[in-house]
């Protein structure tokens, strides 16, 4: 069935743990992401909630809303700041002073930090409908309700994932507030205890939930073996390396993903198109094999969480085109390259570098898969002035010699009624007009700025007529060796701003306007489990031959197939470091870094800073996040129940 999302007549109760504490359940709202045909939109708001979730109509409602928060961690801001930010991945150079707290760990990170409230509230609100919805799994009589409650089940081991992972030893809710009442004083659980409860919740998910779904978004058999998976590996780290604790629940993890593995298929590469790049072309974006877990979004209609207000992730990872691009012809409005006014991170030279092959001849596809580092002009023509060739240390005896045409870039672009009805891209596609324009990239003339990671002589550059900087240009590289290389501000001030933009999130299919983007975004995708799978058999011991399977299936899935021999590693890379990378290499703004590096014990100052030069301070402190304040303020035993150290 496709699926088209309605805004069902419920009132709205989005709660973090803080409101849940003083919450008396009301009927909930759900701005969701997939809709059940038997729903009907019947206002429920007046009704007490012992009638309405009895009924199936209420009670999937009810499931419906627990995927609601789900929507403010991903395709948003807060969630990135949290999962992705402070590691060796990603850095915040000053463009952006707010998210200084967490990609940089400065001074101002304490327990009235906005984002961490917002995914505090977030998670925990998702736990609380999941309460409520595991709490009233009796009360009907349909035969599907079981499955239903399965899939609270699944979200309440996500969430909980989630909150241990960020704040430790906190609050674990496991009774619905409809059965309990408010609560006045919180008690702090293990994280063994919280990863007793998130492991028996997926084993719950896993048994209960079916293979596959009629509606996109809803989580499966699949979804829960892979978040099982991880969460296994995952609770590794609680205990010492080599001891058979370690080992017990790496061996899990392993056998658990391979579950997955056997069941699903990745992409298979040919002569043209690598794994990787099926895997991101915008027509399998809505249904997409490999994907295992999503927040689905509806092109259709906006039936969304905050209607078309989605995936805006492409925002914060640009380039600032209005600085230094915008020169070469490069639209600071441009719809394939998204509305450069919050830009806030900017792959490090580790990323780009030592993690991607810095080659243009390299047969991995997946730093091209991942990065917009070719910008096509957004006019149809750009006359680079005089000026602007000298500012950008072009050679100008070039300018004097050649005929004006020269230094003229002829654009390729098409407006939205150009396009209407090819399926290019969705805002044509639902019929919008607009007098946007619309950047084409089959035209190698049409190129306005080029930024790749490999480094570039300066002297090519100066002949080029686009605006040229590899990293030793848009980059400061300090230190000695090949592991030395940090990579700060440019030195030259009319290069630091271009950089390579994540363009994972900017399915060109999908986009509804210049910020904003309505694919759907993949949470869990395959080729992390296979990279679970592989990282479980190094700390395990065990299945060793299998886990060089699995990592080079997923190397070989990233090059053509005429390549991909060359992308084969040997046992000697079966390594927590080497795997690290790749995790980099493939899942590099998916929101899963700070996870794997807090895992695998990277989370310190002497790692960080080797690879971010602007992570300056880190102490153990910052291997949890501070308590929200908004919580401590409404229960009475705060100074009791802690802050973290903040």
């Amino acid at each position: 069935m496709m699926i088209t999302m309605t805004r069902m007549k419920y009132h709205s109760a989005s709660c973090g743990l803080g409101a849940a504490l003083s919450f008396v359940i009301c009927i909930l709202s759900s701005s969701v992401a997939f809709t059940s045909c038997s729903i009907d939109e019947t206002n429920y708001s007046s009704l007490d909630q012992e009638i309405v979730y009895p009924t199936t109509a209420g009670f999937n409602g009810l499931v419906e809303a627990c995927y609601e928060n789900i929507y403010y961690l991903y395709g948003k801001m807060d969630g990135i700041d949290l999962m992705e930010m402070g590691t060796d991945l990603w850095m915040n150079d000053g463009r952006n002073g707010s998210h200084g707290e967490l990609t940089n760990y400065n001074e101002n990170l304490n327990t009235s930090t906005g984002v961490v409230r917002v995914v505090w509230n977030a998670l925990y609100g998702t736990v609380a409908y999941c309460n409520t919805a595991i709490f009233y799994q009796g009360r009907g009589n349909d035969s599907t309700r079981l499955a239903k409650v399965a899939e609270a089940y699944f979200l309440r081991g996500f969430a909980n994932w989630h909150i241990v992972e960020n704040w430790g030893g906190v609050v674990l809710n496991n009774t619905s507030v409809a059965q309990a009442g408010a609560v006045e004083r919180a008690e702090r659980a293990t994280e063994e205890q919280f990863y007793d409860q998130i492991i028996s919740d997926l084993k719950f998910a896993a048994e209960n939930l079916p293979e596959t779904q009629g509606d996109r978004g809803r989580v499966t058999k699949y979804s829960a073996l892979a978040m099982l998976s991880k969460a296994y590996l995952q609770r590794t780290r609680l205990y010492a390396e080599g001891s058979a604790e370690r080992k017990q629940y790496a061996e899990l993890a392993y056998e658990t993903a391979r579950k997955v593995i056997d069941a699903k298929k990745l992409y298979q590469s040919d002569a043209t198109q690598s794994g990787s790049t099926k895997y991101w072309l915008p027509e399998n974006n809505k249904q997409n094999q490999e994907n295992l877990f999503i927040e689905a979004i509806d092109h259709v209609n906006g039936y969304n969480p905050e209607w078309w207000n989605r995936g805006r992730s492409r925002q914060y990872y640009q380039m600032a085109i209005s600085s230094a691009a915008q020169n070469f012809g490069i639209s600071s409005d441009g719809w394939r390259y998204g509305r450069a006014n919050a830009t806030v991170w900017r792959p490090t030279l580790y990323l780009l570098q030592q993690c991607f092959e810095p080659s243009e001849n390299t047969p991995d596809t997946r730093f091209s898969d991942s990065f917009y580092y070719k910008y096509y002009i957004g006019t149809k023509q750009h006359v680079i002035s005089r000026s602007t060739w000298a500012t950008y240390g072009k050679d100008v005896s070039l300018y004097n010699t050649r005929r004006p045409a020269s230094y003229t870039i002829t654009g390729n672009v098409k407006t939205a009624l150009d396009l209407r009805g090819t399926g290019f891209n969705f805002y044509a596609d639902n019929g919008v007009a607009t007098d946007a324009v619309f950047e084409l990239e089959d035209k190698a003339d049409a190129m306005g700025c080029f930024t790749p990671n490999w480094d570039l002589d300066s002297a090519w550059c100066a002949q080029q007529k686009f605006l040229a900087a590899g990293p030793n240009m848009y980059m400061d590289k300090v230190g000695d060796g090949p592991d030395k290389k940090v990579g700060g501000r440019a030195k030259n001030s009319n290069f630091r701003t271009l950089q390579p933009s994540l363009k994972k999130f900017s399915c060109v299919k999908y986009l509804h306007s210049n910020q904003e983007c309505e694919q759907d975004i993949a949470i869990i995708r395959l080729t992390d489990i296979y990279l679970t799978a592989a990282e479980a058999t190094v700390i395990s011991g065990q299945h060793q031959t299998e886990g060089l399977q699995l990592l080079n299936a997923v190397r070989r899935h990233a090059a053509l197939s005429t390549d991909a021999d060359k992308m084969e590693v040997t046992a000697n890379d079966l390594n927590i470091d080497f795997i690290l990378k790749e995790r980099a290499r493939e899942l590099c703004g998916e929101q899963w870094r700070w996870y794997d590096l807090k895992r695998t014990g990277r989370l310190t100052q002497s790692y960080l800073s080797e690879k971010n030069p602007f992570i300056t301070i880190f102490n153990q402190r910052h291997l949890l996040r501070p308590v929200p304040q908004e919580f401590l303020d409404q229960i009475a035993n705060a100074e009791e129940f802690g802050t973290n150290g903040y």
